[in-house]
């Protein structure tokens, strides 16, 4: 029996008021690669946190979203 840990991007809204990126993240623990615990976790980035924005995404995932909200 091998237990795993797990980050997967769940979702990403932008909301329009705030310019603000709120994203979703879904912490799994896995048993023999079936998933037994999701846990969520949400972040919230304003423009000024764009660089944190980027690191916790990746450059590839970020850059659309980065395009929309006019970053």
């Amino acid at each position: 029996m091998a237990l795993t840990e797990q980050k997967t991007l769940a979702s990403v809204n932008h909301t329009i008021i705030g310019n603000t990126m709120e994203v979703k993240w879904m912490n799994e623990i896995l048993r023999d690669g079936e998933v037994i615990s999701r846990i969520p976790h949400r972040c919230s980035y304003q423009v000024e946190q764009k660089d944190q924005f980027i690191a916790d995404l990746g450059a590839t995932v970020a850059a659309p979203y980065i395009a929309m909200a006019g970053w």
